[in-house]
């Protein structure tokens, strides 16, 4: 199988990569250099030039030859450096399919590293994540996962799970003797204690899925309350229009800034106010559907405006629900000092924190990127020793396995046989199994690599 492994578009370079029981002999129709490479050794670079079936030199190239097992995929492979030029990859991405290659499905290489065990299933779903990480936490999670830290891990639970297995099927050996190989109660404390470090690892979804994909905020509040500034001045850019006129901002704007390593989707909306405008009334419906699908909802007021604070949360909280709220006091330049204490006391009677900004001159934007940040990570650092899991398949199986372990221990409880027992521990040993792909269906697998790019 053959494909372009590196993004379309022009270049300097473009990797044209071969895998498969024959790679070597269709390497060495299309390339000619001093080397045959299908005699050449493993992890060895060799110059020349690709051919077409007519010996027309097509392009001055690079060949790299790996020999199985000692390859991504387990198999033979050639990988072939050319000019990065979308014309030029394309010509020597057809002379190889003449030489004999078929072009190769999306994620197919990765693919046939799983099957031939150079990588676990949890290690195979960490290169699509690596590639697509857009923050330093997403990349530091993803490149421990592909390491296989995610994947021991499991496997070691696992091996717990098992091991309890076979004492229960020991003890229903012993059973007629009135031998114990296990007593009730140390089993019941394994089965509680594989659930604790089973169930940990579970809820480190919920940060795992923000490391990988980001936090949504949304910046909500009445009319002219600053909020396009202060999208503008996060951004560092004039993204959004800004107007003195209240109701400017019509539609949803979303672009995205990274803060301590995570990734932060912010997104403009219009000010929510009653309104008989047809078209400022869609951009506020946009805007409670965009804070009802939010992380976070950075709630916006004028500090120049004499209303009640509170009042201005009361209005919120109705648009928010299960948001993390987080008021945000802009304009504060125009005051002739920052807000008094009584101000400060009123505003965290309705939230946790505070922040006081001014989007024109720039105070206080260090202070809410790093709210922003505690609000996100309460003050945790992830360390290449961490452990999280970012993906939902693997949150699936780990609460099936503590289905499992639960249904376990309620059959404990009512006094069934240990053979009810040990079927749930096998349950739960078998749902472990799917997250490293011990035990997958092909559907599963097809469902996963489908989302690869072609060429990985």
């Amino acid at each position: 199988m053959v494909a372009i492994a590196t993004p379309p578009g022009a270049g300097a370079i473009a990797v044209v990569r071969v895998s498969g029981p024959d790679a070597l002999q269709i390497g060495a129709k299309v390339f000619r250099g001093s080397v045959n490479v299908a005699d050449a050794g493993g992890y060895t670079v060799h110059y020349g030039h690709v051919v077409n079936q007519k010996e027309e030199q097509l392009d001055e190239v690079l060949a790299t030859v790996f020999r199985a097992p000692h390859s991504f995929t387990g198999e033979d492979m050639v990988e072939i450096s050319c000019h990065g030029g979308t014309l030029i990859t394309r010509t020597v991405l057809e002379a190889v399919i003449a030489a004999g290659a078929r072009p190769a499905g999306p994620g197919e290489f990765t693919r046939r590293a799983f099957l031939n065990s150079r990588i676990d299933l949890s290690q195979a779903e960490a290169v699509a994540d690596l590639i697509a990480a857009q923050s330093r936490r997403g990349q530091s999670v993803s490149l421990g996962h592909l390491e296989g830290r995610l994947g021991n891990t499991v496997r070691g639970l696992r091996k717990e799970v098992l091991d309890l297995c076979a004492l229960l099927e020991l003890n229903l050996d012993f059973t007629e003797e009135g031998l114990d190989v296990i007593s009730a109660a140390t089993l019941r404390d394994q089965i509680t204690s594989l659930r604790s470090r089973i169930s940990s690892l579970a809820s480190s979804y919920a940060q795992g899925r923000i490391y990988r994909d980001g936090v949504s905020v949304v910046l909500a509040g009445e009319p002219n309350a600053g909020k396009s500034s202060l999208f503008n001045a996060l951004l560092k850019q004039d993204r959004a229009i800004v107007t003195p006129v209240p109701g400017t901002t019509r539609d949803a704007l979303e672009e995205s800034i990274v803060i301590n390593g995570i990734l932060f989707r912010l997104t403009d909306t219009a000010g929510l106010r009653e309104t008989v405008d047809h078209v400022e009334r869609l951009g506020v419906e946009r805007t409670r559907a965009a804070v009802t699908g939010a992380d976070v909802v950075l709630h916006v007021m004028d500090a120049a405006v004499s209303s009640s604070v509170q009042e201005h949360l009361d209005r919120m909280a109705v648009h928010s629900e299960g948001q993390q709220l987080l008021p945000v006091l802009n304009k504060c330049d125009l005051l002739p000092s920052w807000p008094q204490p009584e101000v400060r006391k009123e505003l965290e009677q309705g939230a946790a924190s505070v922040v006081l900004v001014s989007a024109k001159t720039g105070e206080g934007l260090e202070e809410l990127r790093t709210a922003l940040s505690n609000l996100i990570l309460g003050g945790a650092s992830l360390g290449m020793e961490d452990i999280c899991i970012t993906n939902e398949r693997h949150k699936e199986c780990l609460e099936r396995a503590l289905q499992n372990l639960d249904g376990g221990i309620a059959s404990m409880e009512k006094g069934a046989s240990q053979e009810y027992v040990a079927f749930d521990i096998r349950e739960a040993a078998a749902a472990l199994a799917e997250i490293t792909g011990e035990f997958s269906s092909e559907e599963v697998l097809n469902h996963i690599f489908a989302r690869f790019c072609i060429g990985k």
